[in-house]
């Protein structure tokens, strides 16, 4: 998954969800839900960030004070990791152990007929190397999300 599209799915749901949105709330969300690719710069991407042995005590750290900036920025973090989930693989234990799960659901359709497919995938983390993200589609979905952000926040 792209940046654009981990930033704008966490940000469409803060505003629909959020009684009272606000701009620095958005921009905690968005910097949670950009911060684990951050791994991508180390040996294996999608590696200690992504692992829910960091992110689930930064969540209930965040949690106990009440901050909602930090709540809203752990809470992009585990968007993040959910999201990745459906298109590739999180380790959930890294460094504990390397091996990484997620899920990968197949839709097709056609003269034959309809079918649906849904499995379970599991492999290691991608050693480190140049990244390539085609953008495309999710550029038109980061254009819906600053449009909702400024006119549910003008």
């Amino acid at each position: 998954m792209d940046p654009f599209e981990h930033a704008s799915i966490p940000t469409l749901a803060y505003l629909a969800i959020s009684n009272e949105p606000t701009w620095g709330g958005a921009l905690a969300l968005i910097l949670g839900a950009l911060f684990p690719d951050l791994d991508a710069f180390c040996r294996e991407h999608r590696s200690y960030l992504h692992s829910l042995l960091f992110a689930l005590p930064v969540f209930f750290l965040a949690y106990l004070p009440g901050n909602p900036y930090a709540l809203l920025f752990s809470l992009g973090w585990l968007s993040h990791l959910f999201l990745d989930f459906f298109t590739g693989v999180i380790p959930p234990v890294y460094p504990l152990s390397r091996r990484g799960w997620g899920i990968s659901i197949t839709a097709r359709g056609g003269p034959s007929g309809a079918g649906l497919s849904i499995r379970i995938i599991e492999h290691y983390p991608d050693p480190r190397h140049e990244y390539r993200i085609e953008v495309g589609g999710s550029v038109a979905l980061a254009i819906l999300a600053i449009t909702a952000l400024i006119i549910r926040l003008h």
